[in-house]
């Protein structure tokens, strides 16, 4: 079943508290910003064929690890920490502290 975005935020959605601190025009203040316009649900509504099972990850939150996995030259493994562990990487993914 797909994950769908949640258009609030989160109370400690880092975007909101510490948003203010990425660098203008890079990488993660622009995936912060555009992530859901980038990767609206819509454009993966046929991988997930069935309504039946626990909703996934939302799709602007995965395409946007993977963005930033492949600029960064990660492994699946350092992505999982730097999602987990990086305020920026958070931001840029709409995630909560």
């Amino acid at each position: 079943m797909q994950g769908r975005a949640d258009p609030q935020r989160e109370i400690l959605d880092v975007e909101s508290v510490a948003g203010h601190l990425l660098p203008a025009g890079g990488v993660f203040a622009f995936l912060a910003g555009h992530r859901r316009e980038l990767f609206p649900d819509e454009l993966f509504v046929d991988l997930f064929p069935s309504r039946r099972g626990r909703p996934s990850i939302p799709a602007d939150v995965v395409a946007s690890v993977i963005v930033l996995q492949t600029l960064h030259g990660l492994s699946d493994s350092e992505a999982v920490e730097a999602v987990t562990f990086d305020l920026r990487w958070k931001a840029a993914c709409g995630l909560a502290v």
